[in-house]
């Protein structure tokens, strides 16, 4: 994937966000909910997801931004059926408090990154991660992904009304490429992906997320 990046409106222009020049918009070719973009490369197995998602509030996840990350990392290793992932990056000293802000005077939240890699079969329908049938002995691939999470929570101060949501932008990268290019996509990727694209990520219309209550 190409490490030239330049601004995508996406969600109607909602959303502005800098992307490899040569990806493709998955929506031209399938059908995408209307929670997300998807892009893939034209020149590898690496694919870029934003996904608008409702805020977690389970546990912890609801006042600490790296217990949040966390649980959309294991979201994407569930939806992989993934066989085993492990967060590479290592955890923050402390708690990142996520805490309400005014809507009235709402900007683009600061992203947390997160990196690690999971165990996957590719193609493979199976809840448990099993090989699809007449591949029993293909050897699951190792995957790279890559998190961003922009953590949405605002409150009208005149109606009590709140906008929760979690943004979150990944990339997967396949380590276990044919030939050895996976690493070398994958340390392309990773510094475009920390370096540029996530810097870039900036919301234009805060009326892309609804109010909750």
């Amino acid at each position: 994937m190409s490490t030239s990046l330049s601004p995508r409106p996406l969600f109607g222009g909602a959303i502005s966000l800098d992307l490899p020049a040569d990806c493709i918009d998955a929506s031209d070719l399938r059908q995408i909910p209307d929670n997300q973009e998807v892009f893939l490369s034209s020149t590898s197995d690496t694919a870029i997801v934003l996904e608008v998602l409702g805020m977690v509030e389970d546990g912890l996840a609801s006042t600490d931004l790296w217990e949040a990350i966390k649980f959309h990392f294991s979201s994407i290793a569930h939806d992989n059926a993934s066989l085993h992932s492990t967060i590479l990056t290592p955890p923050p000293s402390s708690s990142i408090l996520s805490q309400p802000s005014d809507e009235s005077s709402a900007t683009t939240p600061q992203p947390l990154i997160l990196g690690g890699t999971q165990r996957i079969h590719k193609f493979s329908h199976n809840p448990t991660g099993a090989p699809r049938p007449g591949h029993e002995d293909d050897t699951p691939d190792e995957v790279w992904i890559g998190v961003a999470l922009w953590r949405i929570w605002l409150e009208n101060q005149q109606t009590g009304k709140k906008k929760k949501a979690d943004l979150v932008l990944s990339v997967n990268v396949n380590l276990s490429a044919e030939g050895g290019k996976g690493l070398e996509e994958k340390e392309r990727v990773e510094k475009w992906f920390v370096g540029s694209c996530v810097r870039s990520l900036k919301v234009l219309d805060f009326g892309l997320f609804g109010y909750t209550d």
